[in-house]
């Protein structure tokens, strides 16, 4: 779900928000994503700025982890 910017925020220090608490919760569970961060171009659609997360390359590994992780959260 996508949280809207609260009034005190920018929508960047929402985006920037959402991908420390990535990083937070993918630690946590033992997925690090060593390149995570966010893109530095938001898209803009009908004017409207679109911050994307780059969560970076993974080793198998941790593709295996995550596989493990999200077929457990269905």
């Amino acid at each position: 779900m996508i949280e809207p910017a609260s009034e005190n925020r920018t929508p960047t220090q929402a985006a920037q928000e959402a991908v420390a608490d990535l990083r937070t919760a993918a630690k946590a569970a033992g997925v690090p994503f060593p390149s995570l961060r966010l893109d530095p171009k938001p898209l803009g659609e009908d004017g409207a700025l679109t911050h994307l997360i780059d969560t970076g390359r993974i080793n198998i590994g941790t593709a295996r982890k995550l596989t493990r992780i999200l077929r457990a959260a269905r």
